[in-house]
């Protein structure tokens, strides 16, 4: 059963370390939300490990970048773990036989929008998905794009037996408001047709296990903030953390009634199958 909080101050001295998501967490594509500002803040203010945990498919630099120019500057956080690092980071050291194991040649289905990762790895980007060795899926090209505008792609990818590596998990993201598909709607479809999908990032243990280590606290001391269940909850759950979960995010259109959370939706949502938060706050703040 979860509790009802209006903000951190009410459970910061149950917790040393904190995993806090970015995307409907912190903002949501446009400023920072000022209320999680101030919980920032005070959390640095009180002496508080923060490691920011993000399903970007940009390197931990570029989210640095975008954060800093929002007023969230790496004096709030000691180190910002993103998928779009974690991958770039195991296919450029080849961490394991799936990554060491990849050819040369990756198809993408943004080749303009996310170039981040392959830079530097010694894998090349092809535009010829006959010619592509494995998939790298880190978005769709398009913002308004829907899974069904890859399907062909997703089909001959399947039939030639393609490995699909997905640097962003989140099936969906709420930007200012508009909901939109992201790569892990992609890589759904891509399974449902037969394909191999390999995940960096939230739900998945590593980055959980990478944001503890650098915490350099307890897990039973250490608190992970985010708006997605389906991630930042399941994730938390898996790895043994407590999380706190945020009602206006990609959830808000369940758990909102007009312009409030409603602890009736809540407790609906929350009781159907799946991972369950400690906590459960209408936003982030102190």
């Amino acid at each position: 059963m979860y509790d009802r909080i209006d903000g951190l101050a009410a459970i910061a001295e149950r917790y040393d370390g904190y995993v806090i998501d970015v995307w409907g967490t912190l903002y949501d594509g446009g400023e920072v939300f000022p209320a999680a500002l101030d919980a920032l803040r005070a959390l640095a203010g009180s002496g508080k490990a923060v490691v920011i945990l993000s399903n970007s498919p940009r390197l931990p630099s570029a989210v640095a970048g975008r954060l800093e120019r929002i007023g969230l500057g790496a004096d709030l956080y000691r180190e910002i773990i993103t998928s779009g690092g974690e991958s770039h980071r195991h296919l450029r050291d080849r961490v394991d036989a799936l990554h060491g194991g990849l050819g040369p040649l990756a198809y993408g289905f943004a080749p303009s929008r996310f170039t981040d990762i392959l830079p530097g790895t010694g894998f090349e980007p092809t535009d010829d998905l006959d010619a592509a060795d494995w998939i790298l899926n880190a978005g769709p090209e398009g913002e308004t794009d829907t899974v069904a505008v890859y399907e062909a792609a997703m089909r001959r990818g399947v039939e030639r037996g393609l490995l699909m590596l997905c640097a962003n998990p989140d099936r969906l993201v709420v930007d200012r408001g508009v909901l939109k598909i992201h790569a892990g709607a992609l890589a759904d479809r891509y399974q449902e047709l037969g394909g191999r999908v390999h995940y960096h990032g939230k739900p998945h243990a590593p980055v959980f296990a990478r944001s503890i280590a650098r915490l350099g606290v307890p897990p039973c001391r250490v608190l992970v903030i985010g708006d997605n269940r389906a991630t930042d909850v399941a994730g938390a759950v898996a790895a043994g953390l407590d999380s706190l979960m945020l009602a206006d995010g990609v959830h808000r259109e369940e758990l909102f009634d007009d312009a409030r959370m409603s602890d009736d939706r809540v407790g609906a949502f929350l009781g159907t199958p799946g991972p369950k938060p400690r906590w459960v706050a209408e936003r982030l703040g102190w």
